[in-house]
Parts: structure tokens; C-alpha cells; sequence
């Protein structure tokens, strides 16, 4: 290779030309670092979770419920005869006040009397017998075995006076407790058999109705709270008024079909104004407490329970909750969560313990 003049003055050219190129970048660097070192620093606050909140309200968890039930009767009796037999006579009239143990229908018992009468005289005598055997074993004129003998026949004598004393009674039709009678299509006369209804006796000072809550509601109910729900109950045969009743007795198990529960209620019915298969509207309403209430989604679980987010002092604390009932997309929660705390509804996945946050409300609130 020849090395020329021309060869060397393009190589020099081309040395300049590198060394303005180094010198532009130089300057270009130097006034890049100029301006950044004029320039205030940037903000950190952009770094923030940004999160959804609201403040935590108190919130009854108070409820009601409406139903229609039947009324009945506290007691209520269908009366039947015990054997087949002619009735003798009828000693009551249909919505007749009766007591306890009050003979309604008298069957012929003729036969049993007469029977009675025969075991009462055997009775007498198997006592005189053994009487005199005992006067006698102690003189030695009897033996001991002939004494015993006679004491098996008294009591054989005493369980036929028994028997015929209940024979006679399964020809009467007695009241089985206080209450009032209705209709009765039995006449004098007339046979009947076991089969056949004389007539109803119901005990109406105390009504009753059997309704059904459903299973939301059945988590508010216990043996140890029944004093605290009211109930209020109307009927279209008493217009313009309602009736206090007292919830008495809650099913032990849901029906599985329908998926609620069966509540039972008296109501006191001192003026006689309600009967047994009434309509009524019942209306049930339970007292609750005040308690923390956030919305569903606030509410979230890992291995150690349920907790929520609130925000203190502007960073994410996580509170340890339990919740004591869930009604329309809130939550009621128990622990150290206090009115008016602001709680996270949405982003609380991206926190954890201390972090500083960026707060957003709910624009709905």
C-alpha cells in the first residue's frame, strides 16, 4: 500500500471530524446534568397504593318479618266414645263453658253397674273371710297357708271392683280439661261407636300461631332471646285492631324443603274474641344491637380468620374481625373497630401492615 499526500489528508479529516463529534457530546452531557441539578425533586407521593374507602357506621341489626298464620287453640281436644254402646243422655250445648272431669255424653252402662255391684259384694266377703282365718290361724285352728290363701282372693276382689269401676267410666265422655264445647250431632238414643267425634273442646283463653321465618332470619333467634321479639298479630274478624303475642317455642330443625324454620307465639285472649283456625297477619320484629357495619367486599379471610383494612394516621392497619351477621351487602362485625374509622372497600389486596396509602372515596357516599 502506497502512502500518499492525498491518503493523509483524508485520514486527518476524518480525525477532526471524531473530535468534534466527542467535544458536541461532551457539551450535550454537561448541559443535560445543568438542568437536573436546577430542577426541585420530584414528588414520591404518586407511589402510594391508591385505595377505596368509606367511614364505618353503627347499624342496628334489628329486623322484621311479616307471614300469615292459622290461630288455635292452647288446648284443643276431639272427643270420641270408648266402647259401642247407646247413648243415655247429652249433658252439654255447643259454645257451653265446661271444667275439667264435667260428664258430656252418659252411655248405657246398666251391665257395668250390675257388675260392679257383684265384685263389691265378693269384695266384702273375701274381707270377712280373711278376717276371721286371721282370728283363727292365732289360736291354731287355721294354718298360715289358708290365711294367705284368703288374702290372694281380697285382692283379687279389689282388682275386679277396679275393673268394673273403669268399665263404667269408659261409658262417660268427661271433659278432658277447662274449656268451651261445640256442636255435637250425637242425640239420646243414638249408638255410637269409638269412631264416631261427639264433639271439640277448646281451651281458648290462650291462642296460638305457628309461622315460618326464613333462614336469614333464623341466625337472630335463640331460647335465650324469644322475650325480646315482638310480635303483633291482626285478624280480618276483628277489624282495626292487633294483638301482642309472645314468641313460646322455636322448631328444632329447618324445614329442608323450604328453608325456614317454625316459630309458635301466644296470644292472650282474655275477651274470647278469637277462635281456632283464624287468619292472622303476623308481624315479627327482632331487636338487635349496635354494631360496626362495612360493606361485604371490605370483609376479607385468610388462615387466621376474617379482618378489614381500616386507615390510621394515613397507613393500612389490619383489624381482626368477627362477624355476627351479613344483611344486604353489609357486613356486622365485633372487634376493635369504632364509628366513624375509615375502612378499605377496594384495594386492600396490594397492602400490607404499615403501608402508606393514597385515600379515594366512594363517590356514592
Amino acid at each position: 500500500m502506497l502512502w500518499g499526500p492525498g491518503l493523509f489528508k483524508r485520514i486527518a479529516y476524518l480525525l477532526v471530524f471524531i473530535l468534534l463529534l466527542g467535544a458536541a457530546y461532551a457539551v450535550s452531557q454537561t448541559a443535560m446534568v445543568g438542568e437536573a441539578e436546577q430542577q426541585p425533586p420530584q414528588s414520591n407521593k404518586g407511589s402510594a397504593p391508591k385505595v377505596l374507602v368509606e367511614p364505618v357506621k353503627l347499624e342496628s341489626t334489628a329486623s322484621n318479618f311479616g307471614a300469615v298464620a292459622t290461630g288455635w287453640a292452647d288446648k284443643s281436644a276431639e272427643m270420641y266414645a270408648v266402647v259401642d254402646e247407646k247413648v243415655t243422655k247429652v249433658f252439654f250445648k255447643p259454645q257451653q263453658k265446661v271444667k275439667r272431669g264435667d260428664l258430656l255424653v252418659q252411655q248405657d252402662d246398666r251391665e257395668e253397674q250390675l257388675a260392679l255391684r257383684l265384685a263389691q259384694v265378693q269384695l266384702a266377703n273375701t274381707q270377712s273371710l280373711l278376717d276371721r282365718y286371721r282370728q283363727a290361724v292365732d289360736k291354731g285352728a287355721v294354718p298360715q297357708t289358708q290365711v294367705d290363701s284368703a288374702q290372694a282372693d281380697l285382692d283379687a276382689a279389689k282388682v275386679a271392683v277396679e275393673q268394673a269401676k273403669l268399665a263404667i267410666s269408659n261409658h262417660q265422655v268427661r271433659a278432658p280439661f277447662d274449656g268451651v264445647v261445640g256442636i255435637t250431632d250425637i242425640d239420646p238414643g243414638q249408638r255410637i261407636a269409638p269412631g264416631v267425634l261427639i264433639t271439640g273442646v277448646d281451651s281458648r283463653e290462650i291462642m296460638y300461631v305457628d309461622f315460618d321465618v326464613p333462614e336469614a332470619v333464623v341466625g337472630q333467634l335463640s331460647p335465650t332471646n324469644m322475650k325480646q321479639i315482638e310480635v303483633k298479630a291482626s285478624t280480618p274478624a276483628v277489624p282495626g285492631r292487633s294483638f301482642n303475642a309472645e314468641v313460646v317455642a322455636l322448631d328444632s330443625r329447618l324445614n329442608a324443603e323450604k328453608r325456614t324454620l317454625r316459630v309458635r307465639a301466644n296470644i292472650a285472649n282474655p275477651d274470647d274474641l278469637l277462635r281456632p283456625g283464624m287468619s292472622f297477619s303476623v308481624q315479627m320484629a327482632v331487636k338487635g344491637q349496635l354494631l360496626p357495619a362495612v360493606p361485604e367486599i371490605a370483609l376479607q379471610w385468610d388462615r387466621e380468620g376474617s379482618y378489614v383494612w381500616l386507615v390510621r394516621d394515613g397507613k393500612a392497619d389490619r383489624e381482626n374481625v368477627q362477624v355476627a351477621d351479613r344483611r344486604q351487602g353489609r357486613v356486622f362485625v365485633v372487634g376493635n373497630v369504632r364509628e366513624g374509622e375509615t375502612v378499605v372497600v377496594e384495594g386492600g389486596l396490594r397492602l400490607a401492615e404499615g403501608t402508606a396509602v393514597e385515600l379515594v372515596k366512594d363517590p356514592l357516599q
